[in-house]
């Protein structure tokens, strides 16, 4: 999980910087986000819910 709570940390850095650029993430950009992480949770076989990878998120 602290893989994943890294890479979600460093999208909400991203974000953050959307934000002082008065834009944001779009909402495409983030379930196309939400479905790599679920595509690589089964890839290899990690049986965790793409929600609690993404638990950090604030996007």
């Amino acid at each position: 999980m602290k893989r994943f709570d890294k890479m979600t940390l460093a999208v909400n850095d991203l974000q953050e910087e959307f934000e002082e650029n008065d834009s944001e993430i779009e909402t495409a950009a983030r379930e196309s986000i939400g479905e790599t992480v679920a595509y690589i949770l089964e890839w290899f076989e990690i049986g965790i819910d793409v929600e609690d990878a993404i638990r950090e998120r604030d996007w």
